[in-house]
């Protein structure tokens, strides 16, 4: 299972990164430098439009990004823009569920997954990825192409010519040939990064230099990945450094499950495949107690009725004393008496506190040691119908059994 997506059927990625490129589900790459609302994906030759992907870019400090994707999945409208979400027009909170969709936030990544079988994922910047599943090839129109399994590569061109290449083809190829993406070979074509390469080269200046390569290399990793192969770090504090939050660190290949306080143990069991992004450091979990960032497992606090209480710090109640242990609390039990009891005929209360009614119409057993070879006691109970009605029930007789064969009774009047 990879993201959630049907294993049963080949599934396709479509892409759009950095300085408006593009790879279609058949894997043509082209560059459109507009920022129009387009079409990215639908779902165009039946009767019916399972899907319909729309996406707009805009330009942000000289750099492109991505403004605004809008998806119409079945009945489902959603508008994703930076800082938020929506869905059929109400403003929502991650994660959101319904029955045609799952939206959640994984590490950089806010991820759409459609029960029809297609999975998005944006990275609230500049990188959107679409992953169909193989049902609908050869259904799908937009720029992603008409997914036949076929590369034309006159697709997309404009006016009967190609952009331009600026760049050095060798620069281009030593860079995706790097030791560092030595698992992607045979993965992800080279030669279709070393164009885009060539292309990006257009827009470098004598300051940003090889910088402005950095999105589409970032990309080269991301495809690396979703076709299963695992790049090395290939950024650095002088190379397309990535930010991360304090306490956190950039990864390339990182568990999308992150542990936390409150569940430490998910990673482990994590369906998804390593994604980039910012992570915590090995040895530390993520304290989404208080949200301030990645901390020692062993600092993490536990919370009891909406109080935090600091690792270490003890409660004390009346049949049991817990202490606070790497966000879990540790508890030893009191030897504290508890009571069950029949009222009214019907009204009955267990030993943790439940509370509900019952009409019976016949001899219960109550309460009786059921953890030992010897039942040491055995209480039962006759619940009779005394009155006219279904509901009018009276407890007629209570009978104690004991191990050594005693017997004591209690009977109405």
């Amino acid at each position: 299972m990879i993201l959630g997506v049907s294993s049963q059927h080949n599934e396709q990625v479509c892409s759009v990164w950095g300085n408006y490129h593009y790879k279609t589900f058949d894997g043509n790459y082209f560059q459109l430098p507009a920022s129009c609302n387009y079409i990215l994906t639908s779902h165009c030759s039946a009767s019916y439009e399972d899907f319909n992907i729309q996406l707009r870019h805009q330009v942000v400090d000289n750099e492109p990004t991505i403004s605004k994707i809008t998806m119409k999945l079945q009945g489902t409208v959603i508008e994703l823009t930076k800082g938020s979400l929506s869905v059929n027009g109400q403003i929502v909170t991650l994660p959101f569920s319904s029955s045609e969709v799952f939206i959640e936030k994984m590490a950089s990544y806010i991820s759409v997954k459609a029960v029809l079988g297609l999975v998005a994922m944006w990275n609230e910047d500049d990188s959107f990825m679409v992953k169909l599943d193989d049902k609908y090839k050869n259904q799908t129109c937009g720029l992603c192409g008409d997914f036949n399994g076929i590369e034309v590569y006159n697709e997309f061109i404009s006016n009967g010519t190609f952009y331009k290449n600026c760049g050095d083809e060798n620069f281009c190829r030593d860079i995706f040939s790097s030791s560092v993406f030595s698992d992607c070979r045979g993965r992800v074509s080279i030669d279709s990064f070393v164009q885009v390469c060539m292309k990006d080269l257009c827009h470098c200046n004598s300051t940003s230099g090889s910088f402005c390569l950095c999105k589409s290399i970032a990309e080269y990793s991301r495809q690396c990945v979703h076709a299963g192969g695992k790049p090395e770090e290939w950024r650095s504090e002088y190379f397309c450094p990535h930010p991360c939050p304090e306490s956190m660190i950039h990864q390339e290949c990182g568990n999308p499950c992150t542990d936390t306080c409150t569940n430490p143990e998910i990673g482990q069991v994590c369906e998804h495949h390593c994604i980039d992004g910012c992570f915590c450091p090995p040895g530390t979990v993520f304290d989404d107690i208080h949200n301030t960032g990645c901390i020692p497992h062993s600092e993490c606090s536990c919370v009891l009725g909406g109080k935090i209480f600091a690792s270490g710090e003890s409660y004390t109640s009346s049949c049991r004393d817990c202490t606070c242990e790497q966000g879990q609390w540790n508890c030893i039990q009191k030897d504290c008496p508890h009571s069950c009891s029949v009222e009214g005929g019907s009204h009955i209360t267990t030993y943790d506190g439940k509370a509900y009614t019952f009409h019976g119409d016949c001899t219960y057993v109550l309460s009786k040691v059921c953890t030992s070879l010897c039942t040491e006691f055995t209480v039962q109970g006759d619940l009779v119908k005394c009155g006219v009605t279904e509901t009018e029930t009276c407890l007629k007789s209570v009978t104690l059994a004991l191990l050594d064969g005693t017997n004591v009774s209690a009977k109405k009047d």
